[in-house]
């Protein structure tokens, strides 16, 4: 047992020792990029030393590949038989030198950037990018096993680090599915919650640490990946057939599982990126690429222009899989679908085009289990500037419902002048749970706008649109409080102020616009679309010179910073524009 040990710290010293030229080449590199040229260019900053961080990584990747490179050749196999100990004693030394080497490059970064004063934390960067190397060191030899040739080893690795992004996209791909064929789902929606409630890629990579203080969970995550990785070389470097050396890949297994998953990635881009294709074409274009894809990953993996019938079997069971699966969830969403929840039972709901608006409110509300009228109170005053209303009075939240159902028996909308994409529903439901629907309205000349519009119509006049939207007008105790803080200014389309000063007195210029914006609430037409716009605008009417107020609201109560609002004016604000002296 003491000669194992001494032979393996041997070895160590002498697979460092080997490396002397390499420590002499990288320091020799990073010299020159971090700080030499920059010297002499006379400039600094952040490039260099993510220049610097980027070259630790191609040579730390390039040593890994170099020191496992005995596995994919007969000669050198060999040669390392001979050696008293065994191909696990040699990977573990090969990674153990690597990770001294990478923190050898990381330390010279570090001592570039103290050097040269850039003032970057880079620290807080290293919390991320070491876990990152190390990982990939152990992935490097993982892969070196895995494959029977250095540069697919070297695609490998890269592969095996993507896997939980590879994961996500094909999950991604099945709930893109979902929505096209079940309305009122969105695939960003249910990732969005998948990965908040399941799936946090963030932390498996760690990028959430990249904006948070490092904890316990930090060190078990890290702990988790390298021990899991490590199982796998243990158990890979002893199942090994070396006589497969020379081939891409060692495990008939392994080269099924990366065709396969290799295989779905560029329909899962194509079917995510596509937009109003119909559902039968997207899946039919989908496997066929699947198809192809596989055929060439085999073909070049077996080497031959004919792919074995295994190769054809597994591709097979594997779409047949995937498609069960899909099946599956679809039937699940099906039963949902057609859900609209009674208006007592909601405490908040949304409606309109932001598409964030869940995203937002669920970083903002985090853990909170039931909301309650303080924090809706501050959640909106906080993202005034998003156009984020939350509707509380049950009123608004029973016409909501009613707008919901018209929705569900016809997504279409005659809107020949501007476009509607979106349709977002959020309710947040008195036990604290929240129901999420997202509707594709279709432009459609043939379509009735009478109920929608009318529906819609009743929301926008609702003193508590006016009072969220239009808070600096219509809510009395905000005006009072911050009429201060609130600077009118009336500029044209080319950005020239008009008023001698470049601020209108609000209390003057305030009663001319609530008495037009009353009148333009009450109008019914395109109600619907105005609505669901991005900021609840009215469509700007074409002028040889268009005036609009631009109304700013100074950083004031918990408002993440200074709200801006636009109010074009145009005809229909007949009271401001003959106040403004505008014709």
């Amino acid at each position: 047992m003491e000669q194992r040990k001494n032979n393996f710290t041997s070895l160590l010293l002498y697979s460092l020792k080997s490396k002397k030229n390499w420590f002499l080449l990288s320091t020799v590199i990073i010299f020159i990029t971090t700080m030499l040229i920059p010297f002499i260019l006379g400039i600094g900053g952040e490039f260099f030393i993510a220049f610097g961080i980027v070259e630790v990584f191609i040579l730390a990747f390039v040593n890994c590949l170099v020191d496992s490179s005995f596995l994919h050749n007969d000669s050198k196999l060999a040669y390392y038989k001979s050696k008293p100990l065994s191909f696990k004693d040699q990977i573990f030394i090969n990674i153990i030198s690597n990770h001294i080497f990478t923190g050898f490059l990381l330390i010279l970064v570090l001592l570039s950037d103290a050097v040269q004063n850039y003032n970057i934390d880079i620290l807080e960067i290293y919390k991320v990018i070491i876990p990152w190397l190390s990982a990939g060191i152990f992935l490097s030899a993982l892969s070196s096993i895995l494959s029977g040739n250095t540069l697919v080893a070297g695609l490998m690795t890269i592969f095996n680090f993507a896997l939980p992004a590879i994961f996500y996209l094909i999950i991604q791909f099945m709930f893109s599915i979902l929505e096209d064929l079940v309305i009122g789902f969105s695939s960003n929606v249910l990732m969005e919650y998948f990965v908040d409630a399941f799936y946090k890629l963030d932390y498996i990579y760690l990028i959430a640490y990249s904006y948070n203080s490092i904890d316990i969970v930090y060190f078990l995550i890290l702990g988790v990946i390298i021990a899991f990785i490590t199982f796998l070389i243990l158990k890979m470097i002893k199942r090994r057939k070396n006589e497969n050396t020379g081939n891409f890949m060692v495990f008939d297994g392994y080269k099924y599982f990366v065709s396969v998953l290799a295989s779905l990635i560029i329909p899962a881009l194509f079917s995510i990126s596509s937009y109003d294709r119909s559902v039968a074409s997207e899946v039919m274009v989908s496997l066929l690429l699947a198809a192809l894809s596989y055929y060439i990953i085999i073909a070049i993996m077996e080497k031959a222009f004919r792919i074995s019938r295994l190769s054809i079997k597994v591709f097979l069971v594997s779409m047949a899989s995937f498609i069960v699966l899909t099946g599956a969830t679809v039937l699940f969403a099906n039963q949902y679908k057609n859900v609209v929840p009674a208006p007592e039972d909601v405490k908040a709901a949304y409606i309109g085009g932001n598409r964030w608006a869940y995203r937002e409110a669920n970083r903002y509300f985090g853990d909170e289990d039931i909301l309650n009228d303080e924090n809706l109170s501050e959640f909106e005053s906080y993202y005034y500037n998003r156009n984020i209303i939350l509707f509380t009075d049950k009123a608004n939240i029973e016409k909501i419902t009613e707008l919901h159902k018209e929705i569900l028996d016809n997504q279409g909308y005659d809107n020949d002048e501007f476009y509607i994409n979106n349709v977002v529903i959020n309710y947040y439901m008195n036990d604290g749970s929240i129901l999420i629907r997202d509707y594709r309205i279709k432009n459609d000349e043939n379509s009735e706008n009478k109920v929608k519009d009318e529906i819609a119509s009743d929301i926008l006049k609702s003193e508590e649109l006016k009072e969220k939207k239009f808070f600096y007008l219509y809510n009395e105790d905000y005006y009072l409080k911050n009429k201060d803080n609130i600077k009118v200014v009336l500029s044209n389309d080319r950005g020239e102020a008009y008023s001698p000063d470049e601020n209108i007195s609000l209390e003057h210029i305030r009663p001319h616009l609530i008495k037009d914006i009353d009148t333009m609430l009450h109008d019914s037409d395109k109600a619907f679309m105005i609505l669901n716009s991005y900021s609840l605008d009215w469509p700007a009417r074409d002028y040889k010179e268009n005036y609009y107020l631009q109304i700013t609201v100074a950083n004031k109560d918990n408002s993440s910073k200074d709200v801006y609002q636009t109010i074009y004016l145009d005809d229909r604000l007949v009271n401001t524009r003959e106040f403004l002296g505008i014709k």
